[in-house]
């Protein structure tokens, strides 16, 4: 016992390192799916959900895209998760891009899904729409869905036919890591559209008094948020949805045990030190 005690003692912080990182790569390497576990949803990720799942075929539904590639390890597998949901349910989706360091991404993000086999079917202008950016939204975006500056909106295809403004919306998501929903939750009085929201984790608590009062129906919060979507669209198609963020939550999950451990450890072997000197 003496030795193993002198032994952790003089541990190496290089070993700590390096299985604090294999704790945290290995759920993500391709072979590890058993490491996997799906995450138990909240209340607040299912009022979105059913939000969605309540729709028709051919209801519009609009994602404002208002977060760029710093804020992409929450919010992106959110984005994922609610447009694979919104292809299944075969609703059109209107895409408009609030930050314009996030169009590439959003883009690149959308061709992906959409060149899936169980998506390809999905035609820009028809299913969905990438909308852009257009840099005075308040009037332009929010008044009407009528046109860009260049007046192609309307040129894209079949898929804004019954949809003339934001009244037209059966339902709203935005995704942002900033206090940049408040914009829709005021807009909300004027157009009567139901809103629910994807966020960063620190933003979360900001925006719980609006859960409250039904002005937002449904709040993912962080990764866990998004985690929590990939269970519910999987348990209901019955087949394996689960992304980047199950796995990332795997990861997470893993690392903290890991470091979790050496602190138990290291309280051990100081209070047996400490009972040894006297």
């Amino acid at each position: 016992m003496k030795k193993i005690l002198e032994k952790l003692k003089k541990i190496d912080r290089r070993i700590i390192y390096l299985l604090v990182f294999l704790s945290i790569i290995i759920p993500l390497l391709p072979g590890f799916d058993f490491l996997i576990f799906p995450v138990s949803p909240t209340k607040e990720t299912k009022q979105i959900f059913d939000e969605i799942e309540g729709l028709n075929e051919g209801d519009a539904v609009f994602i404002d895209w208002a977060f760029d590639p710093s804020s992409k390890a929450e919010l992106l597998p959110m984005f994922e998760a609610f447009f694979k949901h919104c292809l299944k349910k075969k609703v059109k989706v209107f895409i408009y891009y609030a930050s314009i360091n996030g169009i590439n991404l959003g883009k690149e993000s959308v061709k992906n899904i959409t060149a899936m086999e169980e998506f390809n079917w999905a035609r820009e202008g028809i299913h969905y729409i990438n909308m852009e950016y257009v840099p005075i939204a308040a009037d332009i975006r929010i008044f009407n869905m009528d046109v860009d500056f260049k007046g192609t909106y309307k040129k894209e295809g079949k898929i804004f036919e019954g949809v003339e403004t934001l009244r037209d919306i059966k339902y709203m998501i935005g995704l942002s890591g900033s206090a940049y929903h408040f914009t829709h939750v005021d807009m909300q009085i004027r157009f009567n559209y139901k809103f629910g929201i994807a966020v960063t984790g620190v933003m979360g608590p900001d925006f719980v008094p609006y859960l409250q009062t039904g002005q937002i129906t449904g709040m993912a919060n962080g990764l866990r948020g998004a985690a929590e979507y990939e269970r519910l669209v999987s348990d209901k198609y019955e087949r394996n949805y689960y992304g980047s963020a199950t796995k990332g939550m795997s990861s997470l999950t893993f690392s903290h045990l890991v470091i979790f451990g050496f602190v138990i450890v290291g309280n051990i072997v100081y209070y047996m030190d400490k009972r040894k000197r006297g």
